[in-house]
Formats: structure tokens, C-alpha cells, sequence
């Protein structure tokens, strides 16, 4: 299963910073989990207000992972910490 989630920052908040701490915590995650694989975070490479600015990708073993993904403390603190980053948030779910 592949997990989305895209961001529209906040006007004025760094993307690239923005990103570092995604990956930092991805990484951390990947490590740290064995179902949980292949992180990755893209920056848009267009600045405009209809799209998003951060996209990050991963890849759970199975469905019945993705709650344990979306409440791991790692990943709460990690959204808490990008709460006044983030203006608006998708996600997206797949096989």
C-alpha cells in the first residue's frame, strides 16, 4: 500500500525546510519500522497558490499498518510540529 500526503504550506514557510524535517522523520520511521519502506518527499517545482508545495510518499506492507503509522509517536509529533507550517493537507491511499 502507498500513503500520500500532500501539503500547501502557509504563505512564508521554507519548503526546503519544510521538507528536511519531513525526510529527517521519514528516515527515522524507515529505520525504525520494518513494514513501513521506500520514503520519499518532493518539493513542487512550481509556486503557484492551486497546487501544493510538499508531497511525501511511502510505502506500508499492508492496510493494517496505516493505523499504526498515523498514530506512531513519531509521526504525531511530527505533524504537530508542522501545524502552523501547513494551511491545508490531502491525503491519498493505494495498492
Amino acid at each position: 500500500m502507498k500513503h500520500y500526503v500532500l501539503l500547501k504550506l502557509t504563505p512564508g514557510t521554507d519548503p526546503v525546510k519544510v521538507q528536511e524535517k519531513l525526510w529527517k522523520a521519514y528516515r527515522k520511521l524507515d529505520d525504525e519500522l520494518d513494514w513501513l519502506n521506500h520514503p520519499v518527499v518532493y518539493r513542487s517545482c512550481r509556486d503557484d497558490e492551486t497546487g501544493y508545495d510538499v508531497m511525501a510518499v511511502v510505502e506500508l506492507d499492508g492496510e493494517e499498518q496505516l493505523e499504526t503509522y498515523l498514530t506512531h509517536p513519531m509521526t504525531v509529533k511530527l505533524k504537530e510540529k508542522l501545524k502552523d507550517a501547513v494551511a491545508r493537507r490531502s491525503v491519498f491511499n493505494h495498492y
